[in-house]
């Protein structure tokens, strides 16, 4: 049985999570993202489409996904704030219990995060949080 590409619900729940996350808020507001323009208002997270491969497990059939989060921060002359954004992202999703439109969430968890100095001059930064997810139905 082939598997079952649930990660468009995963990409809107996790969306949900982080525009909703009360740490997040402060930080990026409503600026969180699936696609960005050259003039965005900086700082803010772009979620990426997850990559994507089959899952099947006894009674499930469905998708496990690698899902990444951008953080993009300006301003900065170290790395605090930017590790703060990324703690931020990772404490909203880690083992979040999201509801999907389609399927369940199996199981959602951060598997490592870094930092890279973005090439726009001194204090800018840009964060990479990547995270593990199983999506799937009962059959």
């Amino acid at each position: 049985m082939a598997g079952l590409d649930l990660s468009p619900q995963l990409l809107r729940a996790v969306r949900t999570r982080l525009l909703a996350d009360p740490a997040l808020r402060p930080l990026v507001g409503d600026r969180v993202r699936e696609a960005v323009s050259a003039r965005e208002e900086w700082p803010f997270l772009r979620v990426d489409p997850p990559e994507v491969g089959p899952y099947e497990a006894q009674g499930w059939r469905g998708c496990a996904c690698r899902l990444t989060v951008h953080a993009f921060l300006r301003g900065a002359r170290g790395l605090g704030p930017v590790q703060e954004l990324l703690a931020a992202v990772s404490a909203a999703l880690d083992e979040a219990d999201l509801t999907l439109a389609r399927g369940e969430l199996l199981w959602l968890s951060h598997e490592r995060s870094l930092v890279l100095p973005e090439p726009l001059g001194p204090g800018s930064w840009h964060g990479v949080a990547r995270f593990g997810a199983v999506a799937a139905e009962a059959f």
